[in-house]
């Protein structure tokens, strides 16, 4: 598995970008050097075997005109027309050029050559390659001919006073070099002011790139410091104007930054008061209309002197006493800034928590509770539970409003999960609606503050529930809290 890439920091990338193109310019320029050096002896040997044929074409022709008289044709090339003197000239020619060459009749047969020893031991051949006949017949007026290591065979015609060729000519010669020393010294000093060059360029980059990536590197710091801490720094620079614009930007970029922060930190604290106010209030107006509800049928009880008057007494006070300790605690909780108290964790049965919630939200409407095939327990906070349950069970009443309908819970305990259900068959829940339904104060009616859902729904969530809703298009609507299982 690979991991991530290395990053390369920016001054070692311009360190070695600047290095590489100095390198590259040396690389280019001894290129160039040794290319022009090439050029000019390619010229020099051009001019050389140029001036050295022009001579011997003229010591040629005296030869021949000594030989034969003015009048010189290609058939004055045999030894019954050429006195024997001829070869001893054409030696002599030779030596006075310093250039080894043979003379050719038209067909291309050798006639006589400047060496002593045999034609061959010094390149001339007994014919010339027909290649080169046709090439000088069909208008050529030089063939070179490479003979490697340096060594080229050159060809020509002899031409008489009326330019008809009357021989062959061959001359081989090798090639020269101008002044190989002082190639090699030009070479070896441009690769020391290279060598010198290349370091200025190292120091010059080295500098440069620590001008760079200074700065940057101070605005990535205060960067990183400011996201750990929120609080942003400005930067004081003096250096290149790119980077003091840079810096600059930042620096502006900051103070937007505190200004906003700010804006947004008064706004949030007045948001937190107004949704805390608007949360005790709900949750305080939420067990007062239960309580009434409650006095008032014990008053209707003691009215009619029913005869369990004392056990309901009693079951009311118990809840009472309960609700009013819960308010309490909100109270001095809201008086402290401080939130709704944290839950406990204790072992919680479900069947209790529904209990508390039939006996503070019983009406007519409010059916019985489907038991589970056995107890059912929850961690978490019995208070908070009842008010979670309270929410949905106001809700589905509310729901209901006065028209005939009823609101039950349902108790499933399975494998996986335990689902308490809070079922009614009111006018249900739209589509559109479904979304939004735990949104904090989002709601249908006009008189409602919205929060009821959103506070069971943080409630479910801080106990380790998920919470949902189902709702048919017939009608009806079912609130759900699930507790995952874990295996033993």
């Amino acid at each position: 598995m690979r991991g991530p890439a290395t990053r390369v920091p920016l001054s070692r990338r311009i360190f070695w970008a600047m290095l590489v193109v100095t390198a590259l310019g040396f690389a280019l320029t001894a290129a160039t050097t040794l290319k022009n050096f090439s050029d000019l002896d390619i010229t020099y040997n051009a001019k050389r075997l140029l001036r050295k044929e022009a001579a011997m074409t003229k010591s040629l022709n005296y030869a021949l005109h000594d030989a034969v008289g003015d009048t010189i044709e290609a058939y004055a090339l045999s030894w019954s027309v050429m006195p024997r003197g001829f070869a001893e000239r054409i030696v002599e020619i030779a030596k006075v050029h310093n250039q080894a060459f043979a003379v050719y009749r038209l067909d291309g047969s050798l006639f006589v050559s400047s060496t002593v020893r045999s034609p061959e031991n010094e390149g001339f051949s007994v014919q010339v390659d027909p290649e080169v006949t046709i090439a000088l017949a069909q208008g050529t007026s030089r063939y070179v001919v490479s003979l490697g290591g340096g060594s080229n065979m050159a060809y020509w015609y002899q031409r008489n006073n009326d330019e008809r060729p009357v021989a062959l000519v061959a001359a081989r010669y090798a090639e020269r070099k101008l002044d190989e020393l002082g190639r090699r010294e030009f070479m070896g000093n441009m690769a020391a002011v290279y060598f010198v060059i290349l370091l200025a360029a190292a120091l010059l980059a080295w500098a440069l790139s620590r001008s760079i990536a200074r700065p940057l590197k101070q605005i990535g710091e205060a960067m990183d410091r400011g996201a750990a801490s929120d609080k942003f720094e400005l930067i004081e620079f003096q250096g290149s104007e790119e980077i003091s614009l840079l810096v600059n930007q930042y620096n502006r970029m900051v103070d937007r930054v505190r200004t906003s922060s700010e804006a947004l930190a008064h706004s949030e604290r007045e948001g937190a008061w107004r949704q805390m106010a608007m949360q005790v209030a709900h949750e305080i107006k939420n067990p007062l209309t239960p309580m009434k509800l409650g006095i008032q049928q014990l008053e209707r009880a003691i009215s009619d002197d029913a005869p369990d008057l004392n056990e309901r007494f009693a079951k009311l006070a118990t809840v009472l006493h309960g609700q009013i300790d819960s308010l309490s605690r909100m109270a001095t909780g809201f008086s402290s800034l401080a939130h709704i108290p944290q839950r406990a964790h204790e072992s919680v049965r479900i069947a209790d928590v529904l209990a508390d919630v039939l006996a503070l939200h019983r009406r007519v409407d409010v059916g019985p509770v489907e038991a589970p095939p056995n107890d059912a327990f929850v961690q978490g906070d019995r208070e908070q539970l009842v008010r979670l349950f309270g929410n949905l069970v106001i809700n589905a009443q509310q729901a209901i409003g006065k028209s005939e309908g009823s609101v039950h819970f349902e108790v499933r305990s399975e494998a996986e999960a335990l689902t308490v259900s809070v079922v009614d068959n009111g006018p249900g829940v739209s589509g559109a609606l479904m979304d939004r339904i735990f949104e904090p104060q989002f709601t249908t009616r006009g008189s409602g503050t919205g929060l009821g859902l959103a506070i069971s729904r943080a409630i479910a969530e801080d106990h380790g529930a998920q919470i949902g809703l189902n709702s048919n298009t017939e009608g009806g609507a079912t609130f759900w809290v699930r507790w995952p299982v874990n295996p033993a």
